[in-house]
């Protein structure tokens, strides 16, 4: 979600998250947003100790009084991460993970959108008791079972047995 093309249409990371402070849309839902960066890495670089740092960050945030959270990561190791999460985190605060197939200033990027979707789905309250979720291109998927199957498309997340369990 954090990454565009430069001028020789390499996709590189941008210092800060382009769609983090667009919320416009989720305001007119009546969700109120806060937004924190912990880090900002290519998801290839994503180690269980940064997963850790995540879990306890979310568990600080349950204490904190909000009512959920959404995590955006990068797709190479986005099922990892939820996984991790899933495994790691009471299933009654939802969770939802989320991220973007296409660049930031690519025709057609999917990060605003689905970014807008999972905070929409960590806002519901059917969200609660579900385990961490991983919302993407309009499906709502188990972490435990969700998967990548495509390195381009924008309909990659799937859970081949069982299917979304949303929409």
């Amino acid at each position: 979600m954090s990454m565009s093309q430069d001028e020789s249409g390499e996709v590189v990371q941008n210092e800060q998250n382009p769609i983090a402070n667009q919320q416009d849309n989720l305001l007119d839902q009546g969700i109120d947003i806060t937004n924190e960066e912990i880090f900002n890495l290519p998801s290839p670089h994503m180690t269980p100790d940064r997963m850790l740092e995540i879990a306890n960050r979310i568990k600080e945030a349950r204490k904190q009084g909000y009512d959920g959270v959404v995590v955006t990561h990068g797709t190479d190791t986005l099922e990892e991460t939820a996984y991790f999460l899933d495994l790691t985190l009471a299933n009654d605060f939802p969770v939802v993970v989320t991220g973007a197939m296409r660049s930031s200033n690519e025709i057609g990027s999917d990060g605003l959108y689905n970014l807008l979707n999972a905070a929409a789905t960590a806002a519901s309250p059917q969200a609660k008791n579900k385990g961490v979720l991983v919302a993407m291109n309009d499906e709502i998927h188990t972490a435990r079972y969700v998967t990548k199957t495509h390195t381009t498309n924008v309909a990659t997340f799937r859970t081949p047995t069982f299917g979304p369990i949303g929409i």
